[in-house]
């Protein structure tokens, strides 16, 4: 088979085209299901609004720090807040080989380091809530929170090792992807059963009304019969 040939993300891309220029659909579905490539990713694809099926980094796992963070930093489309975050650890790990050797983990990214600092700032919020009273932090809540404080936060993510938890999530994120690929395939069984049991109604609901009339036809030269003998 053409899968087992797809090696890596390129040519399951390369393959998937493939498919698509030969509107082989249950192809592309199939492959995607293997690579635990979310549904609507693939709709997207079928439907030629995406030119990857799979979605390729610019760069490999290898490559430098420079190269890691300024692909992210591009990737975010965030010209404040990630760019500011971005450049601060790439000028940290140019001047620390420890800090450069945790960015360039393949589970470390920067936007997985962006949400570890919102989390850390709605904790804080929260806190400052507690000892005002509240129960909660408000829908258009603020605080202000120090560069410093933001900095420290990223350093913190990205020396915290996370990595089979990260794994752990990777895969459970497939799982849930393979269920809702099976739920659609389902549905679908269900839908063409459906479909097709209305169809051989309607072909036997046609069968009995065109029965109909040959019936009458066949009853009415015996009442004319039964009419001159006993006249």
């Amino acid at each position: 088979m053409l899968e087992r040939l797809a090696k890596s993300k390129e040519e399951l891309n390369i393959l998937a085209e493939h498919y698509r220029t030969c509107q082989n659909v249950a192809a592309i579905e199939r492959l995607a299901k293997e690579h635990a490539i979310p549904k609507e990713d693939t709709d997207a694809f079928i439907a030629g609004k995406s030119c990857c099926l799979l979605k390729v980094p610019l760069m490999g796992q290898s490559g430098s720090v420079t190269e890691k963070l300024t692909e992210e930093m591009l990737l975010l489309q965030d010209s404040g807040y990630a760019t500011v975050l971005g450049t601060y650890l790439l000028d940290l790990a140019r001047k620390d080989p420890v800090m450069k050797d945790v960015i360039l983990q393949p589970h470390k990214t920067l936007r997985h380091c962006l949400e570890y600092v919102h989390e850390k700032a709605y904790e804080t919020a929260l806190e400052k809530a507690k000892k005002e009273g509240k129960t909660g932090v408000g829908q258009n809540a603020g605080i202000v929170i120090g560069s410093t404080e933001v900095f420290a936060w990223g350093i913190d993510y990205y020396l915290l090792d996370d990595r089979k938890d990260m794994e752990k999530k990777a895969q459970e994120e497939k799982d849930t992807i393979k269920k809702a690929w099976k739920r659609a395939e389902s549905i679908r069984t269900v839908s063409a059963k459906s479909k097709d049991s209305d169809t051989k109604k309607d072909v036997s609901e046609e069968a009995k009304v065109a029965a109909k009339p040959a019936a009458q036809k066949k009853e009415e030269p015996e009442q004319l019969s039964l009419f001159n003998l006993g006249a």
